[in-house]
């Protein structure tokens, strides 16, 4: 920030903030059939929180044309992801009040380094055009609003805002300091899935900001309260290990009831503070003691093995890969078994633990009863939530038709649309 930026009023931070989605309502968006493993979805209702993790899972934000009341509020061939220059104080007041007011805004939000949004193409907003007798297209039916082209470049028209503080029913949405960043794409495959299905296959299907692909460092994420940030470090840490993403891509994470009131966030030192003082250090979770680790992982081995010796003999039956599942990947038995190279990441976040102490001779039944009963002593023996995860026919342990115990109570690693 240069000297001149130091102003309460400004801010180097562009934010993306989620709003509670009904997909029944008139400013819905698209629908997609499936969100990913371990996201969990319960009618046409989806919290501004479920929004939220799976952005941060899927490492996408939707471009879309940001309806209201059936009508598109983004101009041009191109849709959009939206932002707010708000500073995060003003940000968490107006998100606070605006929810509880029962407008499309929430505290739930991505926060990104303003220059990074700039350098992948985002643009603050065009309020109003110069010709004040020009009316644009109004968009009635949900149609596209296309500007014409001598009065503003069809490449630029996403970034218009309507502006009209004169009129009798004034509009002004200046307040919202608005940035965008356009999908410049072909969308006609999701336009053609739309208008024949109603909705799309699944959730990467449609378009937008892929913000782990431009490498954007230093990133925040603002929540309600503590138990939502831990859910939010779970998260983030499972695409670490998935290696998905480096360890410095998120930098914050803020928990609104845990920051000092709005009022003394004012300037930026103070919200540079609070920043500092939520910083995600995971270095404490990926520096544990080696020996301490092959010691854990060796008294692992001990458990699966008087497993097997104490398991009946082996029974013919179907065949598939079966595992441990844990849930907690913070424990320094989940950091024990990735070190000793027999845990995997699967794709929707699960932590695998391979039981090679199994016989091969088992049916993929009995397995499945074993690890249960795993899964009891380790929890006895370690603290840690366990359960199973099995794949029919198949060893792949992203493969499907999967089972496993219902943790559906775990929202750690279970994202639910039902969840405040």
């Amino acid at each position: 920030m240069n000297k001149n930026s130091i102003r309460y009023d400004l801010s180097d931070w562009l934010i993306h903030f989620f709003r509670d989605i009904d997909f029944e309502g008139n400013n819905s968006i698209i629908y997609p059939e499936h969100m990913g493993f371990g996201n969990v979805v319960e009618d046409f209702k989806w919290s501004a929180l479920f929004m939220l993790r799976c952005a941060i899972k899927h490492g996408r934000l939707w471009a879309t044309w940001s309806y209201r009341n059936n009508v598109r509020t983004i101009y041009g061939p191109n849709p959009a992801v939206c932002f707010t220059e708000m500073p995060i104080a003003a940000f968490l007041e107006a998100g606070e009040a605006r929810s509880r007011r029962g407008e499309a805004m929430s505290q739930f939000a991505l926060v990104f380094p303003k220059k990074e949004l700039f350098k992948v193409g985002a643009n603050p907003v065009i309020y109003g055009l110069d010709d004040r007798n020009y009316w644009p297209p109004s968009g009635k039916g949900g149609g596209s609003r296309i500007i014409d082209p001598e009065r503003l470049p069809e490449r630029e028209q996403y970034r218009y805002v309507t502006y009209n503080p004169a009129s009798s029913s004034p509009i002004d949405w200046t307040h919202e300091r608005e940035w965008r960043w356009p999908y410049r794409g072909d969308i006609s495959a999701v336009e053609k899935a739309v208008e024949e299905y109603g909705m799309v296959g699944d959730a990467l299907d449609i378009p937008g900001l892929d913000f782990y692909e431009y490498l954007i460092n230093e990133m925040g994420v603002v929540v309600r309260d503590k138990k939502q940030a831990t859910w939010i470090a779970h998260d983030i840490l499972s695409l670490i290990d998935r290696e998905v993403i480096r360890k410095d891509q998120y930098k914050f994470i803020l928990a609104a009831d845990e920051l000092p009131p709005t009022h003394e966030l004012i300037s930026p030192s103070e919200v540079s503070r609070a920043i500092s003082d939520s910083l995600i250090d995971l270095e404490p979770i990926f520096s544990y003691d080696d020996d301490e680790l092959t010691a854990i992982a060796s008294k692992f081995h001990r458990l699966a093995s008087a497993v097997e010796s104490s398991a009946p003999q082996p029974e013919a039956g179907e065949f598939g890969g079966c595992w441990l599942w844990m849930l907690d990947n913070t424990s320094k038995l989940v950091r024990a078994l990735i070190a000793d190279e027999r845990l995997t990441v699967t794709e929707s976040g699960k932590y695998l633990a391979s039981l090679f102490e199994f016989s091969d001779s088992r049916s993929l039944r009995q397995r499945e009863t074993m690890a249960v009963e795993l899964a009891r002593l380790v929890e006895s023996e370690f603290g840690v939530e366990c359960g199973y995860s099995s794949v029919l026919n198949s060893d792949d342990p992203n493969g499907i038709p999967f089972y496993n115990d219902d943790h559906l109570d775990n929202h750690m690693h279970y994202n639910v649309s039902w969840e405040y």
